[in-house]
């Protein structure tokens, strides 16, 4: 048996390794996933869209020297194999160069350690031209000549990339600057939902000189967020995490927030789990199949925490945009799915009341569980129908009970499920003063008719005390109780 080295052809390999399948603002955010594991507190971005765009990712992290570097600009640099940091983002070695040339044709990484400047350079058309991995190196001359290289200058360390020849987007556009500029604001957002948990814990990433905000898919800082209990999984000495949120009925998220949860659009499209590794969101919306998308589970997410060493598990992909639920977790996966799920779909079904009816409250619509699933009917005992009762023949109340009955027949189910789940319905539970005027001189026209039917008033303020929307407001409450006693 004998062996013999065989090397890839340069040209073929490296061509061909663009084609992993990164989108722009996945390319970006793999780059940074780089300067927050040397530990930068800054990023700054920083792009010029025009007929010949360029992009510069600068942090002031640990720095590498140049046998760091050229190391980091091998493929392959790490074995995917060994044991990571705790709080390493990177895994397979090949990051910082598949993630830049998958958009564009040069790399260029200049970076400043112990008060020491190296850069190298992958030039795709050098290598074709060689047929060699050849990196390009610089000279101090040289260096000076590239945008915004001052950058290194105000700093102890850092690392400074410079991206250009973005030949696949300018392949796939009539007006390379526009479309430039759009990809910019998709990095953009993308960037504020993925690394939002180091921006909020104080990473600052700012893109031309505009820091990112985060863009928080929990909606944390509304009191109104549900925060459902925390289960944690072990697995081979590791430990993942499952936290389940609710996010606020719609009427009580502000248009700031709403942005911050990703849009009302998104809301559908976005529930579901939250995969973090070492904090860094990797996938989000989606139920791994426990669970289809629908209107009513909208406000469910489920924020699962994985360390590093369990890449394998979840097959998380160089990308870190793809990962697979592992089968051994998939019961204790269910568990939260059901929760946030039956807690998500309560806000919509009986928002601002209690799964288990309350007794002090007289509802008006009663929710009558029969074979096939529920129906919807009027509540006889409310007072202003018993009322009106009190002051009709037999034959009224015939017609009466005919008319309430054909309300219910042709209740809208469809498009009130569509509407409110969509948000188009907004309920008024504001107690201000002119609403409680109002609520009030209604209420005093239904007595009038009481008193002037000589019908009981006591009995019929006691009713009101129970029943909608009057039992909801404390003002009005008040006032009935207060004319309950001058009767009595």
């Amino acid at each position: 048996m004998f062996d013999k080295e065989c090397i890839p052809f340069a040209p073929s390999l490296i061509e061909s390794m663009r084609s992993l399948g990164y989108s722009f603002q996945a390319a970006i955010a793999d780059l940074i996933d780089n300067s927050i594991g040397a530990n930068a507190t800054k990023v700054k971005i920083i792009s010029e869209p025009q007929n010949n765009p360029y992009l510069i990712i600068f942090d002031n992290g640990s720095g590498m020297s140049k046998d760091e570097l050229y190391e980091a600009m091998r493929y392959g640099c790490n074995n995917p194999l060994e044991k990571r940091k705790d709080n390493d983002l990177g895994r397979f070695g090949l990051g910082l160069k598949s993630a830049s040339l998958s958009q564009c044709r040069k790399l260029i990484v200049v970076s400043k350690k112990n008060n020491q400047i190296s850069s190298f350079a992958w030039d795709l058309d050098y290598v074709v031209e060689t047929g060699q991995w050849l990196l390009k190196g610089f000279s101090e001359e040289e260096l000076n000549r590239f945008p915004c290289i001052n950058l290194l200058s105000d700093v102890d360390s850092g690392t400074y990339i410079y991206l250009s020849e973005f030949d696949r987007i300018k392949a796939g556009t009539s007006n390379l600057a526009a479309t430039f500029n759009k990809c910019l604001n998709d990095m953009t957002n993308h960037l504020a939902l993925v690394f939002h948990r180091f921006i909020e814990d104080g990473l600052v990433i700012e893109v031309n000189n505009m820091p990112i905000e985060s863009r928080d898919p929990f909606i944390l800082s509304n009191p109104a967020t549900q925060r459902l209990k925390e289960t944690p999984i072990r697995i081979e000495g590791q430990k993942i995490i499952l936290k389940p949120f609710i996010l606020p009925h719609l009427s009580k998220i502000t248009d700031k927030e709403m942005i911050k949860a990703g849009g009302r659009e998104n809301l559908k499209t976005e529930q579901g789990f939250y995969i973090y590794r070492n904090r860094r969101l990797i996938i989000w919306g989606t139920w791994f199949r426990l669970e289809k998308k629908d209107e009513l589970n909208k406000l469910a997410r489920v924020r699962v925490d994985i360390p590093n060493s369990l890449d394998y598990m979840w097959a998380i992909d160089i990308k870190k945009s793809t990962a697979t639920l592992p089968d051994m977790i998939k019961n204790n996966m269910y568990n939260a799915v059901y929760e946030s799920v039956i807690m998500s779909e309560s806000i919509y079904t009986f928002r601002g009341r209690k799964e288990k009816k309350s007794s002090d409250i007289n509802y008006i619509w009663e929710k009558i569980k029969v074979r096939d699933g529920y129906h919807y009917l009027i509540n006889r005992n409310i007072p202003q129908i018993k009322m009106l009762e009190e002051t009709l023949d037999e034959k009224q109340k015939k017609m009466f009970h005919m008319v309430i009955s054909s309300f219910e027949d042709s209740f809208p189910s469809a498009a009130l499920y569509a509407d409110y789940a969509k948000g188009n319905i907004e309920e008024n539970i504001t107690e201000d003063s002119e609403e409680n005027k109002k609520l009030w001189k209604d209420l005093q026209e239904q007595i009038d008719y009481v008193k002037n039917n000589n019908l009981d008033i006591v009995k019929y303020y006691k009713m009101f005390l129970k029943v909608e929307p009057y039992c909801k407001n404390k003002d009005v409450l008040e006032k009935i109780r207060k004319e309950i006693k001058k009767y009595e």
